[in-house]
Parts: structure tokens; sequence; C-alpha cells
């Protein structure tokens, strides 16, 4: 967690970085200054920002919670049965699934709340 937290801290710097040289460019941009000085602000920004990204993929990488994990998603969707292979018994036609009585439960309670299902 320590690292989470440490990455966090990074990426709040950069952002405070980010916000103070965009507002540097801004600056520069009402001042009417030269192109070279204001094209060098902005690819220092440019850099700032692709360094902000790289780090937030990093702590998405790291941060478990983000991660989804579709196979066990798929297994406890079956297992719960709210969803269930159609005409599995008869060897049938693959990848098309009915709903199960948990799934029909939450659809009719959706429906009789007024929501779109």
């Amino acid at each position: 967690m320590e690292d989470l937290s440490a990455l966090q801290d990074s990426i709040d710097a950069i952002a405070a970085q980010v916000t103070k040289q965009g507002s540097a460019v801004r600056q520069l941009k009402k001042d009417g200054a030269s192109s070279e000085e204001i094209a060098d602000a902005v690819s220092l920004l440019k850099k700032l920002k692709v360094e902000a990204e790289e780090l937030r993929k990093k702590q998405d990488e790291l941060d478990p919670s983000k991660k989804f994990n579709r196979k066990t998603f798929d297994e406890l969707i079956l297992r719960k049965m709210f969803v269930v292979p159609s005409f599995e018994i008869h060897g049938g036609v693959k990848g098309l699934f009915d709903l199960g009585p948990p799934a029909c439960a939450l659809k009719v309670r959706a429906s009789s709340t007024g929501a779109v299902v």
C-alpha cells in the first residue's frame, strides 16, 4: 500500500505542475510572447501530461481493485444462475443465453420502477 500512496503523491505533484505550466502557457499567450517561448512552454506541458498519464497507468496496474477478471465473472454469473446457456441440454447453439431466476427477478423489479431494460 505504501507504494500506491507514494505513487499517488507523485501523481498529485505532477498534476500540480501541469496546472502551473498550463497557467504559464496561457499567460504567455495573453502577454503576446514570442512563438518560440510559447512552443517551449507547450512542449514542456505536453511532456508533463505524458508523464502524468504514465503514472496513472502504472497506478491502475498496481491497484488490485481496478482489475477485472472476465473469466471469474463469467463463472460467477453461470454458477449463480443469472444467465443459463440456451439449449445446453440438447447440445445446441453455442453463445445464446437465457435469463435465470435471479436475473428475471431483477428485470421485473427494474421494469416495475419504470427503468428501461
